[in-house]
């Protein structure tokens, strides 16, 4: 009889790594003396190392190394199963040709698909990890567009020669006494800088306003100091068509006002 083919079913788990101690022992006694087994043996693990270097490195989880073993014994328990001891030394063992043609394939489908979930397991969560490293990276390179976009408009504004710049002082504040200066151009926007402006109240802002000739005054928008009472404003988008005759800046309700309200803070004329 060929008694090898108790063993066959065990080839791939050895392999695989995947066989129980005990069984192991029995296993590796029998490929000393079998050399059919041997060379079944040497196949599966050439099929363990192929997967092996094609997925990364990982132990495979506990309950998934469990369920396999669960249904490999119970596959052996079922009776007339070709890996259930024989009822005695005597008794006929199953040729080749009459093996199920579904009993040895199982255990290769198996570790092959646990093999599978592990690599799903590593690569899955890679994948996730490089998407939103990617999503990371387009964001900074956004906001480095968009900073790079300010400073070419300011550079746009600083070297245009029709650009109208208007000093802003207070003449009634302490020294030092805030000041700033306004860059304006209707076509490429407003640029304005301030120093040594006082702290403001809570629930205050500055607001700087464009004065027409005449008509009402337009908001080029509201802005906070620094610790230092440095602050800057900018806006790609003129507030008015044309350039207006004076600026001023005045202290209103947070979020800013329609039209000015608040006292004054500094004031200049082209």
């Amino acid at each position: 009889m060929n008694e090898h083919l108790p063993f066959a079913e065990d080839l791939d788990l050895l392999a695989f790594g995947l066989l129980e101690p005990p069984e192991t022992a029995a296993l590796r006694a029998h490929l000393e003396l079998c050399a059919e087994c041997r060379a079944r043996f040497e196949e599966a693990q050439g099929i363990a190392a192929l997967i092996s270097l094609s997925t990364p490195a990982a132990q495979p989880p506990a309950r998934v190394r469990a369920a396999l073993l669960e249904s490999i014994s119970a596959e052996r328990a079922r009776p007339g199963a070709s890996g259930a001891p024989a009822a005695s030394a005597a008794a006929p063992r199953p040729s080749p040709k009459s093996q199920n043609f579904w009993t040895r394939p199982f255990l290769g489908w198996a570790v092959a698909a646990a093999a599978v979930l592990i690599a799903l397991g590593v690569i899955i969560p890679q994948q996730r990890r490089a998407q939103d490293q990617l999503a990371a990276l387009r964001a900074q390179v956004a906001a480095k567009q968009d900073e790079l976009d300010r400073t070419r408009a300011v550079l746009d504004l600083l070297r245009s020669t029709d650009a109208l710049r208007v000093h802003l002082v207070s003449s009634t504040a302490p020294w030092p006494w805030p000041e700033g200066k306004v860059y304006y151009q209707p076509k490429n926007g407003l640029l304005f800088v301030a120093s040594h402006l006082p702290p403001l109240d809570p629930g205050k802002a500055y607001q700087l306003w464009l004065v027409p000739e005449s008509g009402n005054p337009a908001s080029a928008g509201i802005f906070e100091p620094d610790a230092k009472g440095n602050a800057m404003l900018m806006s790609h988008k003129a507030p008015m068509p044309m350039k207006p005759r004076t600026f001023a800046v005045t202290i209103e309700p947070e979020g800013g006002a329609p039209g000015p309200t608040g006292p004054q803070v500094m004031v200049g004329e082209q």
